[in-house]
C-alpha cells in the first residue's frame, strides 16, 4: 500500500487520506501549493507539502495559490454594482432616440449610477470599473442633454404633450 497524506485546504478543512497518486493529481490540477500543508500517515506532524521529498521535484506544484480572479473584474466590475448598471444604461439610453421619454428615464439613472461608482472605485480601488462609471457619467450626461433637447424642439414644433 502507498504512503497516504492528508492536506489542509485554504478553508482550513482537512482532505484525505489521498494516496501519493491522487496527491499528484491534485498538483497537477492546481489544488495544492508547496505551502499546502500535509501530515503523512505515519506522523502527527503537519509541514508544508514542498518540503517532502517525493513532492520538492514535481514540476506542477506551484509556489503559491492563485491570487485574484485572473482579470475578470477588469473587464466586467462586479464588485462595482453601480458602476456596471450605470454603464448598461447609458449604453442602452442611446436607444431611446426612438421615443425620447424613454431615453431620459435611462440617461438621468446612467449618470447618477457612474457617479456613485466613481466614487466607490476611488474608496476602493479593488472594486475596478473605472471605466464603465465613465462611459455612465457620460453616456448619461449627453443623452440627458440630447433627450431635453429633443422634448424642448418637439415642444416648440408641436405645442405642450
Amino acid at each position: 500500500m502507498s504512503q497516504q497524506y492528508k492536506i489542509k485546504g485554504t478553508d482550513g478543512a482537512e482532505y484525505g487520506p489521498v494516496s501519493t497518486e491522487e496527491l499528484q493529481q491534485w498538483i497537477a490540477q492546481n489544488r495544492c501549493t508547496r505551502e499546502t500543508s500535509v501530515q503523512m500517515d505515519a506522523s502527527s506532524e503537519w509541514v508544508p507539502l514542498g518540503t517532502l521529498p517525493e513532492f520538492q521535484s514535481a514540476p506542477d506544484l506551484p509556489a503559491t495559490a492563485p491570487k485574484g480572479d485572473g482579470g475578470v473584474s477588469t473587464l466586467i466590475p462586479y464588485k462595482n454594482t453601480p458602476a456596471l448598471v450605470g454603464y448598461y444604461l447609458a449604453v442602452f439610453s442611446g436607444l431611446g432616440l426612438l421615443c425620447p421619454p424613454a431615453g431620459f428615464v435611462l440617461a438621468l439613472p446612467a449618470l447618477i449610477l457612474g457617479i456613485i461608482g466613481l466614487k466607490k472605485v476611488k474608496a476602493n480601488p479593488e472594486a475596478k470599473g473605472t471605466v464603465h462609471a465613465w462611459i455612465g457619467i457620460l453616456g448619461g450626461a449627453f443623452f440627458c442633454i440630447v433627450f431635453i433637447l429633443m422634448i424642448v424642439l418637439f415642444s416648440s414644433q408641436f405645442g405642450p404633450f
